[in-house]
């Protein structure tokens, strides 16, 4: 919340006005008053300084002879209350972009995704924070407690396009939709929205219907399966990771949440996440802006947040057994175009095929040069994927 009202500082100036006739004439009464000595004065100038209680207090012993001052604070108490609810808990809520209001850029998952492969700089100049309207077949659809994501078939092997869905709802695999969202970037292959709704489609395709529509050829879905290397590494992929960041100080928490991050990793041990940041997710929109903006990430200009590494002790994993193995990575992270040498603990769990690696760990966001004064010095980084 500190973190708001330092953006807004308009809300302040409400306050201010609010509770200042209220100040004024309740020292006004005070210092007139006769029957109380110079250190009584001050005394209830201290007990004044006790928010809303104060004035309430010794408006409500004077109320005979100053009924104003108790109603004055209980107006700008009011006020107080009503601001900080608009401006920190309801304002931020109702100006989140709503794709259902704007007009969105027509096109087809194959196209988009040549384009960016054409040009990618072009690309994002043109649809990057812009709302597309992309119309597809549904490669497959992910879902967790909170949310869906939606992956379309591009017809380009290694390509997608992945659509975070505002609100959680069943996708059918190999159905042709069309989903209307707020176009984050292009990373590693993958086109990613936020903010989506599905606006047409949703229904299964018949073989008939296919046809011509060879963009999604079974042949293409490779999705998260093993794939050999000339050196006969396996490469276990993984569209759907999550990324956290978590900024603790003794004003506030400030939290957000990434769940739309691609990783790779090999049994040599090489292990590889990228995310946009574009795609870290706040509940206060506010704060989603100043985020980006170039105060803080500029994600404009530096669109991406990479880490390329190995697990230095990768002999210790055995991929065909069930296990929970810890695990250390070493390597570069790419942040806000600076590139520095890091090492991170972690464990690779492995049950039945699937590899799922998590890791927390903390960095200093100002060697990566980002302005940490509304923040924490370390921030804590908390990385989940499955791979299969």
């Amino acid at each position: 919340m500190m973190y708001v009202l330092k953006e807004n500082p308009v809300i302040f100036l409400i306050i201010v006005l609010a509770w200042l006739p209220a100040i004024v004439i309740t020292l006004l009464h005070l210092f007139k008053r006769k029957d109380l000595s110079i250190s009584n004065k001050i005394v209830w100038v201290v007990i004044g300084l006790i928010p809303v209680a104060g004035l309430l207090l010794y408006g409500i012993l004077n109320y005979k002879n100053k009924k104003a001052i108790v109603w004055l604070t209980i107006i700008a108490t009011a006020i107080t209350i009503f601001t900080i609810w608009y401006f920190i808990f309801y304002q931020p809520i109702v100006s989140r972009r709503d794709v259902n209001k704007e007009k969105g850029i027509g096109i087809t998952a194959a196209t988009l995704i040549k384009e960016f492969q054409t040009n990618e700089t072009e690309a994002n100049n043109k649809y990057t924070n812009k709302v597309v309207e992309i119309n597809g077949i549904v490669e497959k659809a992910e879902n967790d407690e909170t949310e869906t994501v939606v992956y379309l078939h591009t017809g380009i092997e290694g390509t997608s396009v992945s659509g975070r869905l505002k609100n959680k709802q069943s996708v059918t695999t190999n159905s042709a939709i069309t989903i209307k969202g707020i176009l984050t970037g292009y990373i590693l292959g993958q086109i990613q929205l936020n903010e989506a709704v599905i606006t047409q489609g949703a229904n299964e395709i018949t073989t008939e219907q296919k046809g011509t529509t060879t963009i999604v050829a079974p042949t293409v879905i490779k999705k998260n399966t093993v794939v050999i290397t000339e050196i006969k590494d396996k490469i276990y992929k993984s569209t759907k990771g999550q990324i956290k960041f978590l900024s603790v100080t003794p004003a506030e928490e400030i939290e957000a949440v990434n769940t739309q991050v691609i990783s790779s990793i090999t049994e040599n041990g090489k292990v590889q996440f990228a995310a946009l940041i574009k795609g870290f997710r706040f509940d206060n929109e506010l704060m989603q802006k100043t985020f980006n903006s170039d105060k803080y990430m500029h994600s404009d200009k530096f669109t991406k947040s990479e880490f390329v590494g190995n697990i230095i002790n990768i002999n210790t994993v055995n991929f065909s057994a069930n296990n929970s193995y810890p695990v250390t990575a070493e390597g570069n992270l790419t942040l806000h175009g600076i590139t520095k040498k890091m090492k991170a603990e972690g464990t690779l769990q492995i049950k039945d095929g699937i590899i799922t690696l998590i890791s927390t760990f903390k960095i200093k966001i100002k060697e990566y040069g980002v302005d940490d004064s509304d923040v924490a010095e370390q921030i804590e980084i908390s990385v989940q994927c499955s791979y299969q």
